[in-house]
Formats: C-alpha cells, sequence, structure tokens
C-alpha cells in the first residue's frame, strides 16, 4: 500500500473536492475517500459481519483491461466503517490463461463467507465479446481474513460440447416454506459474453448451481447487470432490474423490470425506465413504516461523462402491469469512471455507502477515466432523511455543440492541413488528417486523408466532400457520408470493423491558415445496430496549414 493509502486509511478521511454538480441533500453526508493509492480501483462490496464491516473492492492495475496485476483487496472495519485495516487479498493466479478478477460479491452462508467474482481472460472486451467470462468462488472460515484458492464454481457447456460463458452479478438470498419445510436458496444474475442475455441461477449450498430460466435475451438491447429482489408473502415473485445500454453503447439507456413467479421459469420484461443503472445496489427498507425502494447506480450525463447517484424508485414492483417512479435524491461526489456500489447496514436507518471514481476536482469523459487512477469512496446515509417529495431525473439531451468563432470573412485556405479530430468519447486520444482543402468562389472540396496514430502515414482511402457551400461569414456543413476508419488511426479502440455514419465537419475559416468546428454523425462499432453507435455530437476539430517538411502544432477545436 502506498503511505498516502495508508495515511487515508488512519485518517478515515480524503479529498473533500465536489464534483460538478453535486447538490448535498444531506441524505448521504460525510463523503470521503478511504483508499488511494494512484491505481485504479473499482467494484465495492461490503458486507456486514456481527460487529465487523467488510470492504472489498478490485485493485492492482493502471485501468479496467484485464490481467493478471487485478487482485481483490479485502479490508475490514471495527468501528461502523470509520477507519479500515487491510486483511487479506483474493486474486485468480492460480487460473490458467493469465485471468483476471472483478466484480467481487459477498454471501454468508452455512457457516462460509464466500467470496464470488468474474474473470476473464486479459485484454479489453467490446460488450465483454470473446472475454470467456467465468464466476468464480472463493471460500473463507475465519471471516475474510484468509480465503481458499479461487475456482470456477459454474460451467454451461452446450450437447454440442460448446461452452456458454456467464458472469454472475447479483447474489440474494430467498427464504421461503416449501412442503411445510423453512427452506433457503441461493439465486443469482448472470449475463454472457457479447451482453446479449442476461439468465437466473439458483444454489442451496453456495457451491453447486443450476440455471434455471433466462430473464431477457435481445442483442439490441445490450443486457447486463441485474439487481434482484424478491416480493410476496412467501417471496413468491422475483423482480431483476436489469441495466440495458440499448440507446448507443456509451450513451444513457434504459432499465427493464423483469418479473417471475416461483418457479421462476418464465420472466416478463415488459417495463421499461429511462435511465440505466449501471452498477446498481438496490435496498428496500421500511421508512417511517412505509417500504421503499433505494437504488444506488451510475447517472450518465450528455458528452460521456458520467457521476454516481442515489435514486428513489416507487411502484408495485411484484405486477408487470403497475407504472414504477423514478426520483433522483443525491449526486455523489465522482467524475470520469465511477459507481458500483454499495451498501452496509450501522443500525435500521444508518448506512454506510462505498462507490468508486475518479478525480472529483475536474470533468473528464467516462472512457478516458478507465485508463486512470480512481479511488474509494465511503459516505453514511441516513434514511429517515429521505425525502417525502420526488424529483424526477432531469430529461435527456444530447452533447451540446461548440459555438462556431465570430467573423464575418471567407479566408482562402486552399492547401494541405494538418486535421485533428477529439473525439467526445476521449478528447485527448485524437484522429489526425492530411486534409486538402481548395476554396473556389463559395464552394470549398475538402479531402481527408487518415493518418497511423503514430507514424503519421497515410491508412485507408481518402475521404472526399467537394462543392460544399461556403457561406459569406466562411461558414460551411461538409458531410463525408459513410466512411472506414483503420485501426491503426485510432489504436486505443483498435477496432478493423469501425466505420463513421454521416460525417460531418460543420466549420469555419478563421484565417488564411486554418479552419476548425464541431464534428456531427456517429460511429460504428460493428454491423449496424443502434446498440453498437457511438454519437459524434459534441467533438472537435481543428486544421492548421502545413508549410514545410515538418507537421504544424496540433490545433483539435477552435481557439
Amino acid at each position: 500500500m502506498s503511505v498516502l493509502g495508508l495515511l487515508l486509511l488512519l485518517a478515515g478521511c480524503g479529498n473533500d473536492g465536489e464534483s460538478p454538480g453535486v447538490v448535498d441533500s444531506g441524505f448521504a453526508r460525510n463523503q470521503r475517500i478511504i483508499y488511494s493509492d494512484g491505481l485504479h480501483n473499482e467494484n465495492t462490496e461490503m458486507i456486514r459481519l456481527g460487529d465487523r464491516i467488510l470492504l472489498i473492492f478490485r485493485g492492482g492495475e493502471t485501468g479496467q483491461t484485464g490481467s493478471a496485476k487485478a487482485h481483490i483487496n479485502v479490508f475490514e472495519s471495527q468501528d461502523d466503517g470509520r477507519t479500515f485495516a487491510l486483511i487479506s487479498t483474493v486474486n485468480a493466479n492460480n487460473l490458467p490463461g493469465g485471468r483476471d478478477i472483478r466484480d467481487p460479491k459477498l454471501v454468508e452462508m452455512n457457516g462460509k463467507l464466500f467470496l464470488y467474482a468474474i474473470s476473464r481472460v486479459p485484454g479489453a472486451h467490446y460488450r465483454d465479446l470473446f472475454g470467456q467470462a467465468w464466476t468464480i468462488r472463493a471460500e473463507s472460515t475465519d471471516g475474510g481474513r484468509t480465503w481458499s484458492a479461487t475456482v470456477k464454481t459454474f460451467e454451461d457447456i452446450t450437447p454440442s460440447g460448446r461452452e456458454l460463458y456467464w458472469g454472475f452479478w447479483r447474489f440474494t438470498k430467498r427464504q421461503y416454506l416449501a412442503d411445510g419445510q423453512q427452506r433457503e436458496t441461493l439465486y443469482a444474475t448472470g449475463y454472457n459474453d457479447g451482453d446479449t442475455a442476461v439468465a437466473f441461477f439458483a444454489s442451496d449450498d453456495g457451491v453447486q448451481w443450476r440455471k434455471l430460466s433466462t430473464i431477457i435475451n435481445s442483442y439490441d438491447d445490450v443486457p447486463s447487470e441485474a439487481e434482484l429482489q424478491f416480493f410476496g408473502d412467501n417471496s413468491q415473485t422475483a423482480v431483476s432490474l436489469v441495466r440495458l445500454d440499448n440507446q448507443e453503447i456509451i450513451s444513457d439507456g434504459q432499465s427493464a423490470i423483469c418479473t417471475s413467479s416461483a418457479p421462476f421459469t418464465t420472466w416478463e420484461c415488459g417495463r421499461r425506465i429511462e435511465q440505466r443503472l449501471d452498477g446498481p445496489t438496490w435496498i428496500i427498507r421500511r421508512v417511517d413504516g412505509v417500504a421503499r425502494s433505494f437504488v444506488v447506480a451510475r447517472k450518465h450525463l450528455p458528452c460521456t461523462f458520467k457521476r454516481t447517484a442515489i435514486y428513489e424508485l416507487r411502484g408495485d414492483f411484484a405486477d408487470p402491469a403497475a407504472a414504477v417512479e423514478v426520483c433522483e435524491i443525491q449526486e455523489l461526489k465522482s467524475s470520469g469512471d465511477t459507481a458500483y456500489t454499495s451498501l452496509a447496514a450501522i443500525n435500521a436507518d444508518q448506512y454506510l455507502l462505498s462507490w468508486y471514481s475518479s478525480r472529483v476536482d475536474r470533468e473528464i469523459p467516462w472512457l478516458e477515466g478507465q485508463f486512470e487512477a480512481s479511488d474509494i469512496w465511503l459516505a453514511d446515509v441516513d434514511l429517515a432523511r429521505a425525502p417525502s417529495t420526488c424529483t424526477h431525473p432531469a430529461p435527456k439531451t444530447l452533447c451540446a455543440a461548440a459555438p462556431l468563432p465570430a467573423g464575418t470573412t471567407v479566408f482562402d485556405v486552399s492547401g494541405s492541413h494538418l486535421l485533428t479530430l477529439a473525439p467526445v468519447i476521449w478528447p485527448k486520444e485524437t484522429i489526425s488528417f492530411l486534409a486538402e482543402a481548395r476554396v473556389r468562389g463559395t464552394t470549398i472540396d475538402l479531402t481527408l486523408q487518415p493518418l497511423d496514430a503514430v507514424k503519421k502515414t497515410a491508412v485507408g482511402p481518402p475521404w472526399d466532400a467537394t462543392g460544399v457551400a461556403i457561406a459569406a461569414d466562411g461558414s460551411f456543413s461538409a458531410n463525408f457520408g459513410a466512411r472506414s476508419l483503420a485501426a491503426a488511426a485510432y489504436p486505443i479502440l483498435d477496432d478493423p470493423f469501425l466505420t463513421v455514419h454521416d460525417f460531418t465537419l460543420i466549420g469555419k475559416t478563421v484565417s488564411a491558415n486554418s479552419f476548425c468546428g464541431n464534428v456531427s454523425g456517429y460511429a460504428q462499432t460493428i454491423g449496424d445496430k443502434v446498440s453498437d453507435r457511438v454519437h459524434l455530437i459534441g467533438s472537435t476539430f481543428g486544421a492548421t496549414r502545413i508549410s514545410g517538411d515538418t507537421l504544424p502544432a496540433v490545433l483539435s477545436a477552435c481557439p
């Protein structure tokens, strides 16, 4: 552990900087960093064990990309979360293929403490494709101080011998009466590689698992992390809140509310809410005698910015025909890559809340945050302070385009330029083009040649837009249609299937040596589905004349 991390643990507090837009309702107070070591820490989980609270999270790597460096840190608090001390770590190094470990969950059952996690082969996996997800398990008989080696806990093999890969997300106990006997079964939701289906699993001992049913199966909805609660006198109705990345892969989406009755062989998923609840934690508690549902999850803002936020969901979850109202209670200190939350009870009304976040003193896009350091945060939640009124989340909006420079002159920018595009998903990771411009009276012709990001040599065919009208103030809108972009031009994605559609430069000449503006259209990763698109609105570009053999300084937006 770093000296900084140790000091933060001893102090039990940290960075008090506000992230943009935070409103402190008093529901979650004393927001503080509990762990920081300069690495990418994420995926928190907590459990109360008598007078102890265990806090676990994934660490060991510089970003989201999986590798065998990843491990689960296990911390213990004996003073209701004021301070924590490291007591153990869990990794997947004994498993073949250099697998990582992430998304840990804790379950106490039959005198044992189970740590479940998802393990994938190394690398970044778009829509979790080719990650070969395993759900793995470690066991502890001494309250988390020591652990057995991690093992694969479930395997789904088709009759033809092909393995279907499932990462279990949420584990929930169901206590019920069957044949006159009190029973307890552990259930889990899990999603597959490709994020096309969420399934339902059950275990009587936490070790042997059986797949019961499919909750939702839809490529276009991109279902993944699914919360789980049981309702009714005999807990006979299961309700799952399922994350759907169905309104473009990085934008806000929806959440499906899925219901099933025992024995849970079929599900109804007709209800949707207009908030994509990533990495959710859902608790149901009585406040002033009324059962209320609280969800803490990642919130999505325009321009791919993120927050961690607290919501209340109101309605009859067990009735598939009943409406569900979404109320936003509070935005927590967070920015960049954030959320994956957990709650641990202190008493009937007081809870400890955990989440992770990139630095909160600046606004960065979610993708950039995945490659930067992130910290573990805690807050004290007081359910008695839950508001009685409902504040609905703000309507969804697109990223706003930057204003073009003022000016009333058409400059002759004919010649060769270095054109640099700053994508909204990560403006610092720019895309370079050799731009040939020809101003012909009231029109402009543009040819864009994509360049290798490192070598700055031509890759792939050029893009042309000819006869583009240019207004008296020097403004123009050049549509290049649909074009392919070589992986070498944007290696951060390393996607050989990347294309742009309706790609448009909305710009203005600002001098004889430069022009700049905004970008619209969308990028398509694979196929033609809306769920595999990324809007380019919010992206900017700048072009600077090339003189001689040396490329000019980069200009990626209007000055």
